[in-house]
């Protein structure tokens, strides 16, 4: 981030903030804990398109965000993060090492750096119990490479609605959205918002950022610090009404034992279909493993006696079976893959 680009970045802040305090009652818990100055990471959980600039408005230093690349498709929003100095990042490995390169200078150059660990996993799951997600580990290893420090942050979402999505699923796929977020009907409309900012938390001393399993172990240790700001609401605010949890077959009530594995065997989906379009993509090793561990439990779930729950598993064992046949044999998930999205309303609510 340039001068310019702090200058642009103040101005939109400062333009924005009437409107978001008129729609949006939003209120911060210790700020003091993003450096005034040097280097820092801000992570967050990810409930909102909304968040960064929630966080824009309540904090005063400014923030190079990174963000989904396929906002960048949007007419005049890449005009506008283009020139607030936003870094765009998608699921391809090359703009993963583009967008980490990018980050690393503006760390290196002693500004802050946000980023919403989760990705757009939530707002795909299209469920509004959620908590706080696994977060992916790009943001530990540009810590081990610089040494900057994390400062964890929590959205809270006090009071909220579900609005519907801005763009058609037409509109969406014409600005080439990922696959998960192109049919979602619901989003999430803060009416109030509480921003618990956490204490910073060091690089630790020995960080190697070649070394994956320290790498692993530091990103958990920051979801955990951000899952603990998410639970621990603090004593002056007040208001606190979540949604009730979503199921399959329910609408509300006790979540789904679906909830362990709707992640990975979509983030599978799209991975196979990407590998259709180009050949020179690698398939996560780490996944196929997880998919694997996941076919066992769901053999077992399949002879729960709770008929839901049958059915829950039945339904991903055919997902699986998709994704495997299309790896090892090379079929095409596409066309099944889009027969699917039009039939009429079946399995977790996840995949409707």
């Amino acid at each position: 981030m340039d001068s310019a680009h702090e200058k642009n970045y103040k101005l939109f802040s400062n333009l924005i903030k009437p409107a978001f305090d008129i729609t949006i009652d939003s209120s911060i818990s210790n700020p003091q804990y993003i450096p005034d100055e040097g280097s820092g990471i801000l992570i967050s959980n990810h409930r909102s398109d909304l968040d960064p600039f929630l966080i824009m408005v309540n904090s005063y230093r400014p923030v190079n965000w990174i963000g989904a690349r396929y906002l960048w498709n949007i007419p005049f929003l890449n005009l506008l993060f283009d020139g607030i100095g936003a870094i765009p990042i998608s699921k391809r490995k090359k703009d993963i090492h583009e967008a980490i390169d990018k980050a690393i200078e503006c760390l290196e150059d002693g500004q802050l750096v946000g980023i919403f660990p989760e990705g757009w996993d939530y707002i795909a799951q299209n469920q509004f119990d959620w908590s706080v997600g696994k977060f992916q580990t790009g943001f530990a290893r540009m810590a081990f490479q610089t040494g900057a420090p994390i400062v964890p942050i929590a959205m809270l979402g006090l009071k909220e609605q579900r609005g519907i999505q801005a763009f058609s699923p037409r509109i969406r796929k014409f600005f080439d959205y990922p696959i998960e977020l192109q049919y979602i009907k619901g989003r999430v409309v803060y009416k109030k918002i509480h921003i618990n900012v956490g204490k910073p938390i060091p690089c630790p001393t020995d960080a190697d950022p070649d070394n994956y399993k320290s790498v692993k172990e530091f990103a958990q240790h920051v979801n955990e610090v951000v899952r603990q700001l998410y639970e621990d609401i603090p004593e002056n605010v007040v208001g606190f009404d979540r949604f009730e949890p979503i199921t399959a077959e329910e609408g509300v009530g006790k979540p789904m034992p679906e909830d362990e594995f709707a992640d990975d065997i979509l983030e599978a989906v799209v991975m196979v279909r990407r590998k259709t379009k180009d050949a020179g993509l690698e398939y996560d090793e780490e996944l196929l493993e997880r998919l694997e561990n996941h076919h066992a439990q769901l053999e077992i779930l399949r002879s729960s006696e709770d008929k839901n729950v049958r059915r829950m598993a039945a339904f991903y064992i055919e997902w699986l079976s998709k994704i495997d046949n299309a790896i090892e044999n090379g079929a095409n998930i596409n066309e099944w893959f889009q027969q699917y999205l039009r039939k009429p309303s079946r399995g977790p609510k996840q995949f409707r």
